[in-house]
């Protein structure tokens, strides 16, 4: 039992850790992509909500107050229309929530308890309009600064609870933030990936190899990819049940993974058949890890009483060329690599297209092994 609790302990710690991770993100910004739809939303509801306050303000004479009313109202629905427009906000947001703390401020000064009031919607204001880790810092200040005028201008024992509260808003805020944040990493983590091999799939990689073809339309790049695919895969389905044909596929995946470095990805290209991404790599280095990863996969034990082997076809960039010509050429190197007998690698030719739609007739026996 003592074991058991313990157990249940450092789990626990470990959430809370992966929880303090996740906030200490910089890039963890999950509302990022929304907060032109918030500004927008904000200024309406802003417009909608303290307008009748304003107006109260300046019948009862606290024109100090209703001037900061109208103040904050012009810069959120400035920055409202900003965003409607697309354009960039007239108003910094750090600029904008100092505006709120100084009407508060007098709020506080004149009018008591009503500052606390208004003080926790200004705290969830806070993470909507700045970025994770600024408003963690900023809402910091505040937790000081708030409950410092509740001591100062109201009551020092409701400046105790004043703080409490606003902790708890604060924390109930990144808690929910961080649960955001992991739906959206999971959700883009689906979209991106194959769920079968964990490798990347079509739309990742389409985005990506177009990312780096227009990007060596200006600058010098040097990149291969590897086709790879797994010989007689319909027979191992056929004879072993698709199970284990998933089994030989992520057995695949995880061999030819341990070769990837940074900057390089895998994807599934369809069915049994995979792309390899090699950024920074020749053709001399693209051959080297191909037949590194075909020998592997040739000597690992992912079927019982049979051999799993692959075919890989490998071509380098060359300049001007499209994405979809690459792939092509890559595609052309691993049907000769087939029709030469499987379990080889073949390169395409530098020289141009022409040779990867090479004479591969004749009998498989008196090709060559290899193009390494």
């Amino acid at each position: 039992m003592a074991l058991e609790g313990c157990s249940v302990a450092i789990e626990e710690f470990r959430d809370w850790k992966r929880w303090l991770h996740d906030i200490a993100m910089v890039d963890n910004d999950s509302l990022g992509p929304y907060r032109d739809r918030i500004m927008q939303s904000m200024g309406v509801v802003t417009l909608a909500l303290l307008m009748p306050f304003t107006i109260n303000n300046f019948l009862q004479g606290r024109y100090q107050v209703a001037v900061g009313l109208i103040l904050l109202q012009a810069a959120i629905a400035a920055n409202g229309y900003a965003a409607w427009r697309g354009r960039r906000s007239p108003v910094p947001p750090l600029l904008l929530l100092l505006t709120v703390v100084a009407a508060l401020t007098s709020v506080f000064i004149r009018q008591g308890v009503i500052g606390v009031l208004w003080s926790y919607p200004l705290m969830v204001f806070t993470y909507f309009i700045l970025r994770r880790l600024t408003a963690i810092a900023f809402s910091a200040a505040l937790l000081i600064y708030f409950p410092w005028l509740t001591w100062r201008y109201i009551d020092s024992d409701l400046a105790s609870r004043h703080l409490v509260s606003l902790l708890l808003v604060v924390t109930l805020i990144n808690i929910v933030l961080s649960v955001i944040s992991s739906l959206h990493q999971t959700l883009a983590k689906q979209a991106l990936t194959d769920p079968l091999t964990g490798c990347f799939n079509r739309r990742c990689m389409d985005h990506e190899l177009s990312t780096l073809v227009t990007k060596a339309s200006r600058y010098s790049v040097t990149a291969s990819v590897l086709m790879i695919d797994i010989d007689h895969f319909k027979e191992i389905n056929d004879s072993y049940g698709h199970g284990q044909g998933y089994l030989v596929l992520q057995g695949v995946v995880e061999i030819a993974s341990a070769r990837i470095r940074v900057g390089d990805h895998m994807y599934r290209f369809g069915g049994e058949e995979f792309l390899m991404l090699l950024e920074q790599t020749g053709m001399r280095d693209a051959k080297m890890v191909a037949e590194d990863i075909r020998a592997r996969i040739e000597t690992a034990e992912l079927l019982p009483g049979r051999t799993v082997t692959v075919s890989i076809g490998l071509a380098q960039h060359q300049a001007g060329q499209s994405v979809d010509a690459w792939i092509k050429r890559a595609d052309r190197a691993l049907y000769r690599a087939k029709q030469a007998g499987r379990n080889r690698v073949v390169s395409a030719d530098l020289a141009g297209a022409a040779s990867d739609i090479a004479d591969v007739s004749g009998p498989p026996d008196n090709r060559p092994t290899s193009n390494v």
